[in-house]
């Protein structure tokens, strides 16, 4: 692999999942209920509506991943490309925050940046807060940071 380009899947919580796809399972069963009973246009309703969570789920989440290219960090989930250029980004830190971002993980990584912050879930975090920030320290001259200024932050 051309290590000026890696990839980083998201980890995935099979508990987010389920919850991600509990409504759609409900109207499935609801659906196939009202088949058994000879109510047709209220299964073909829950049907559809099953059907299309689950595709707006997936248009939503699929593919969620993070690519490290030697300017920039592109975030991905569905719909969400974001490209954040390796000089805002300031430290790194574990993480297991509750706010929303583009991961499919609760076990995340906080990217510290300029203005704010990004949170990630890749499933190796240790390696990709590693090959970040060495990413970060090691690009081209005119950088105003300097690899000891980066912040691993602290151990989670």
């Amino acid at each position: 692999m051309n290590p000026s380009f890696r990839v980083y899947p998201s980890a995935v919580d099979r508990w987010l999942i389920l919850v991600m796809y509990a409504g759609p399972m409900l109207l499935t069963a609801v659906g196939f209920y009202c088949i058994w009973q000879e109510r047709f246009e209220e299964a073909t309703a829950c049907i559809a509506f099953s059907v299309g969570l689950v595709l707006l789920n997936l248009f939503l989440t699929r593919p969620c991943r993070y690519t490290l290219t030697s300017d920039s960090l592109n975030v991905r989930c569905g719909i969400i490309n974001r490209k954040i250029g390796l000089e805002q980004i300031r430290g790194a830190e574990l993480t297991a925050s509750w706010k929303s971002a583009p991961a499919l993980s609760l076990r995340r990584v906080r990217i510290l940046l300029d203005k704010g912050d990004c949170l990630v879930s890749p499933t190796e975090r240790e390696k990709f807060i590693s090959d970040l920030l060495a990413a970060v320290a090691s690009r081209p001259p005119g950088g105003d940071i300097s690899p000891a200024k980066l912040d691993k932050g602290p151990p989670l």
